[in-house]
């Protein structure tokens, strides 16, 4: 490459640029790259907008302004014209008296009267049970015998006759099968013992003189 000679005209040469650092050159854009899409954190900002326009709207809205759509009154005024009757008038207002208290009439179930009687009919079972209870029967017959009765003969009848009484008080029962002993059954029996009792010799030695004075 042959080697150019240096002019010695003023103006004449090219003069060379200034050199610049490596920090310089590295700051400095070398081209200009073209832009696509947005910026990062677009996304961010247009949610706040979004948001900060909804409540600037909810501020701005007066509460005295409601809805604007038109409401049709001939339809309901018409119905009313034609129907006059549909509207009930309002019942009268009824004057309550205070009255005295009626006291409840007592009434007797139909459930009390059959358990009464049904009450009734099972002590009258229980009493012909035990009037025809054959261990009772021997037992009384042992005793007209005269004969020994064992303890639980004794327990036995003791109990059955205890029933037998509280069943005949409360059925109001009496029992006159068994009279009781020295008892007089009518006015003529009484004559009879009357004549058939021996009176001793003396008094009767005494009673003769008092006649004859």
């Amino acid at each position: 490459m042959s080697r150019s000679k240096k002019s010695r005209k003023p103006g004449g040469a090219p003069t060379a640029k200034p050199k610049l650092s490596k920090v310089e050159l590295a700051n400095v854009e070398k081209r200009i790259r073209k832009k696509s899409g947005k910026k990062p954190g677009n996304r961010q900002q247009e949610a706040v907008q979004v948001k900060s326009s909804d409540q600037n709207a909810n501020l701005n809205k007066d509460p005295r302004i409601g809805s604007k759509k038109l409401i049709d009154l001939g339809g309901a005024a018409q119905s009313f014209q034609a129907n006059p009757k549909s509207v009930k008038p309002k019942p009268a207002k009824v004057v309550k008296t205070k009255q005295d208290p009626i006291a409840a009439m007592r009434t007797v179930s139909n459930e009390a009267a059959y358990a009464e009687l049904n009450l009734v009919e099972s002590l009258d079972q229980e009493l012909a049970n035990i009037e025809a209870d054959e261990r009772l029967q021997t037992i009384l017959a042992k005793q007209e015998g005269e004969l020994a009765l064992t303890e639980q003969e004794v327990d036995y009848f003791n109990e059955m006759m205890e029933r037998h009484q509280q069943i005949s008080e409360q059925l109001d029962v009496e029992d006159d099968d068994e009279p009781s002993k020295g008892s007089v059954s009518s006015e003529d029996d009484l004559w009879d013992k009357l004549d058939n009792l021996s009176l001793p010799d003396s008094l009767s030695d005494s009673s003769i003189d008092n006649d004859r004075n």
